[in-house]
């Protein structure tokens, strides 16, 4: 009869999990609760230590026994845990999916530095969900908008001080407040700043505390696929340019390696291009032969890569310039599977 009432009067109940009074529980939530109860005690975690920063540990809790579960909340849950967040739409409510919307809109406005935009509708945003843990989500909102006008938070200290003994992995709200650091102390030429803040983030996403990469404890690969080669290739490049070429190529080459395993192109070209430049530079400065032979098999791709795309103009600009380096011995050019000769004419 119940079933038959919700189905009548769809329109005004709403979809499941809307609108429902506090302890009435769905079989998506009672699963998912399960679920992730299973995971965090598999990973012997703490609530305490999972809820630090997004809500907390009793909000966990009834999340995990599928009561007043919110799927917005799950997501911060699983990126905590190193888990990917895909496909939202397809498992939330309508009310949840609108929420994620004007989430995306406020970060899309304060990235492209329509700040005061982003101010309003963040405002607008907690007045129209207000609770716990939309407060959470908004306090670093507020922080990174801070950051883009060029000001740090007055609780900056204790922010950092508690992102560098955080013992899980962070979540994609503490991740884009590091971002936005990174960002700020380049523009003020704090060098020492800047490493020490891509360093704790590429710390932080290839293992922390109890969350070493092993018995599949570790960061999941999706996840690292979503973190990883960007902050490599931004973290590789401001090695690079401070003069420091071999730290800068082992950065590197952790997202490369991720992404050749992976089959994952996007950001491979702009990795490999990188790690060229470095490896010219070891060989150039110091002479290092493995930094050459490295050089040569990057080459070896990235010609690859562009015969697959059919861009011959940067095949072409390729193979002149390894004609320009047989004085180092043709290696290169005689370990490719294509005839430059042929292509030049």
């Amino acid at each position: 009869m119940k079933d038959e009432i919700r189905e009548k009067y769809r329109i005004l109940l709403g979809t499941l999990g809307e609108n429902k009074r506090v302890g009435e529980m769905t079989e998506k939530e009672l699963l998912l609760g399960k679920t992730l109860k299973q995971m965090r005690e598999h990973r012997q975690i703490s609530l305490e230590d999972l809820s630090k920063g997004i809500c907390a540990p009793s909000d966990m809790t009834a999340m995990e026994n599928g009561i007043k579960a919110s799927l917005l909340m799950t997501g911060a849950y699983l990126t905590r845990m190193g888990k990917s967040v895909n496909k939202f739409e397809f498992y939330s409510t309508n009310l949840e999916y609108e929420q994620q919307c004007k989430r995306d809109n406020i970060i899309e406005l304060w990235k492209t530095e329509r700040l005061a935009e982003a101010g309003k509708y963040l405002a607008e945003y907690d007045r129209q969900f207000r609770s716990k843990f939309c407060g959470c989500w908004s306090k670093w909102q507020k922080y990174c908008i801070m950051l883009r006008e060029g000001e740090l938070p007055r609780e900056h200290k204790e922010i950092w001080e508690e992102l560098t003994q955080q013992k899980l992995y962070f979540t994609q709200e503490e991740m884009d407040y590091l971002w936005e650091l990174a960002k700020l102390y380049k523009q003020k030429n704090q060098v020492e700043y800047v490493r020490q803040t891509y360093h704790l983030m590429y710390q932080n996403t290839m293992a922390t505390g109890v969350f070493l990469p092993q018995n599949g404890r570790g960061m999941d690969e999706e996840r690292k696929l979503e973190i990883l080669p960007e902050l490599c290739l931004c973290y590789g490049r401001f090695e690079h340019m401070q003069g420091r070429n071999q730290e800068a190529v082992q950065i590197l080459s952790t997202a490369i390696t991720l992404l050749q395993e992976s089959m994952r192109m996007k950001w491979l070209r702009e990795l490999l291009e990188e790690r060229g430049k470095n490896c010219y530079e070891l060989w150039k400065n110091e002479e290092n032969k493995e930094a050459y032979e490295q050089m040569g098999r990057d080459m070896q791709y990235l010609i690859a890569l562009d015969l697959v795309h059919g861009q011959m103009c940067n095949v072409l600009e390729r193979v002149r310039w390894l004609k320009e380096e047989v004085k180092w011995e043709n290696i290169i050019l005689d370990n490719l599977s294509i005839d430059p000769e042929k292509l030049l004419d």
